[in-house]
């Protein structure tokens, strides 16, 4: 059996040898993906029961071709999945990496699109598939400078 560390301040258990080499470190890399953000409630997409592909066509969704064919369509869905993200908070897993880098330096790179590390005070130096709070003109690559009450949003 594994020893591990229990936390007093969340339901975390961190085995030990990644406690110490973590206390051993100067730097520490992460790299993460959707069952980061699923602690936080924010669906997958690839889980067999409940992922948004057993739900969804992603050929219709999530593909250059299909905003083509429906911008509003697409919009609307990424529309809705902000709504989502927006409902949810860091989880411990969040908070921890942000804590962890007022001790030592952390780079993080990520899969998700949600911001939950940047909003549990994290700096991520690469979103792998970008943000669902930094769009862009697919023509051109311009940043959509927008706020929520933006009536030119795109909906």
């Amino acid at each position: 059996m594994t020893d591990v560390t229990e936390t007093t301040e969340t339901d975390l258990v961190v085995p030990d040898a990644v406690v110490d080499a973590v206390r051993g470190a100067r730097r520490v890399l992460v790299l993460s993906g959707a069952g980061m953000s699923a602690e936080s409630g924010v669906p997958t997409f690839r889980d067999a029961q409940t992922g948004l592909w057993e739900e969804f066509d992603a050929s219709e969704l999530a593909t250059a071709e299909a905003f083509r064919l429906d911008p509003p369509f697409v919009w609307a869905w990424y529309a809705w999945r902000m709504q989502l993200v927006r409902g949810v908070e860091p989880n411990p897993g969040h908070r921890a990496l942000a804590e962890l880098a007022g001790l030592r330096e952390v780079t993080i790179s990520t899969q998700n699109v949600d911001d939950l590390h940047e909003r549990a005070g994290s700096t991520v130096i690469s979103h792998l598939h970008g943000s669902l709070f930094a769009p862009r003109c697919a023509d051109c690559g311009t940043p959509y400078d927008a706020t929520d009450n933006d009536e030119d949003a795109p909906t």
